[in-house]
């Protein structure tokens, strides 16, 4: 008993450590698994209230509380692979996090409407247990550079929540900028920490792992777009082909969209850039933090796409065409996808070498991106079923192309032995 009541005690006092286990593959634990499931709601909720308010000023709402949403995601997701999460404060903390960002899903509605200080009063609330995190006693470390990089890290945590916490002093539209400046100052700090600093925490990184569940999850918004239109076409006895059409084309985007994606997936990508040759440290830095940060990109990307597939879906049942902002949207938020992936998988050959991204690829994704971004002015001369199945056809036949040529099974080997 006694020896029982010490083990809890040394748990409840363990200190977060660096993540330095070595000799197998790191994945994400079941707490984080389960951490990134409560995003759903929040997703979910962003996507419903663009449908509702889809003007310019709904735009950049949209893209601003899902970059702040995004943001949330990424800072508590990069800490758990900074850190090793099995201390109780880190448990704990996670698992009420994961509540709070269930209430914060309730409150982007009213951000659409006027009412921003209780979302900020919440993110604030997460910005401070972020920052308490970051303070508590961390990792032994030996050299003094990466003590500084330790402390330059908590001081840019606390200049962030700082001007986050002054946001909620000044009437709108001021503190949706001070919200912006707050979150430019987290992201340029972190790339500049990396950039500058020669030596920094190294861990065994999953992160690459933690953005494909993510992108999975985004993906599981356009499901539901699709799940919707087959909800109308099997409405009653009577099956409606117009709306059952629009979703299969919808269906085809998003596997084509995970298909893009995934085919190029590269879960050691991280680690190869903390762990580069002096040579190329620096580059390798730069492409993996260009490689974290185009996952914006990719996923705003997939949920616009996913509204734009509810758009056309009701447009198709009331025999209406889609208008430009709806295809704006639709088409808009591919393209946006396409242009994530692309630099994304760039990024992932830079860290490793200085080989070119391929020209066919390059060539061909540039070009769909081209008819896509086309589509937002012309493509009103199709139906709604006519524009999706545009767009239907121009991920497939990325992923035949690219499946075709195949220009990633030298790479794949090359990466391998790097």
């Amino acid at each position: 008993m006694a020896s029982n009541t010490q083990g809890m005690r040394r748990w409840l006092k363990r200190s977060p450590s660096v993540y330095t286990a070595e000799g197998s593959p790191r994945h994400a634990s079941w707490l984080e698994l389960f951490f990134d499931l409560v995003f759903v709601v929040a997703i979910a909720e962003i996507g419903t209230n663009l449908h509702h308010n889809l003007t310019l000023e709904g735009l950049l709402y949209f893209t601003g509380i899902f970059a702040l949403v995004w943001w949330v995601w990424l800072d508590f997701s990069y800490y758990a692979d900074l850190y090793a999460d099995e201390d109780a404060f880190s448990r704990m903390s996670l698992i009420a996090v994961m509540f709070v960002i269930i209430f914060l899903s309730q409150t982007i509605d009213g951000v659409f409407h006027g009412d921003t200080f209780t979302f900020g009063a919440i993110v604030l609330f997460l910005r401070l247990v972020l920052t308490a995190l970051y303070l508590r006693p961390g990792p032994t470390v030996a050299d003094a550079e990466t003590k500084w990089f330790v402390a330059t890290w908590a001081t840019s945590e606390l200049l962030t929540t700082s001007v986050w916490a002054a946001s909620l002093f000044v009437p709108d539209p001021l503190r949706f900028g001070l919200w912006m400046v707050a979150f430019g100052i987290n992201m340029v700090g972190v790339a500049v920490m990396y950039v500058v600093f020669d030596n920094v925490l190294v861990q065994v990184s999953h992160f690459p792992e933690r953005l494909g569940l993510i992108t999975i999850i985004v993906l599981g918004e356009t499901i539901l777009a699709v799940s919707f239109g087959t909800s109308i076409a099997t409405t009653g006895l009577h099956v409606r082909p117009g709306p059952l059409l629009v979703g299969l084309a919808g269906f085809v985007v998003a596997v084509g969209a995970w298909w893009l994606y995934f085919e190029q997936f590269d879960e050691d990508v991280i680690d190869r850039a903390l762990t580069a040759p002096p040579d190329r440290l620096y580059r390798a830095r730069q492409a993996a933090l260009t490689y974290v940060f185009s996952h914006f990109l990719v996923h705003i990307g997939i949920v616009a796409a996913g509204v734009g597939v509810v758009f056309a879906i009701e447009a198709t049942t009331e025999g209406i065409p889609l208008e430009a902002d709806s295809r704006l949207v639709l088409c808009g938020g591919a393209a946006a996808f396409l242009a994530g992936c692309l630099i994304i998988h760039r990024a992932i050959l830079q860290v490793s070498h200085d080989n070119p991204f391929d020209t066919h690829v390059l060539v061909a994704r540039l070009a769909a991106m081209a008819i896509l971004v086309a589509l937002i002015p012309y493509g009103g001369m199709f139906s709604p079923l006519g524009l999706i199945s545009v767009v239907a056809v121009v991920f497939v036949f990325l992923v035949g192309f690219e499946t075709l040529i195949h220009p990633w099974a030298d790479t794949a080997l090359d990466l391998s032995g790097a």
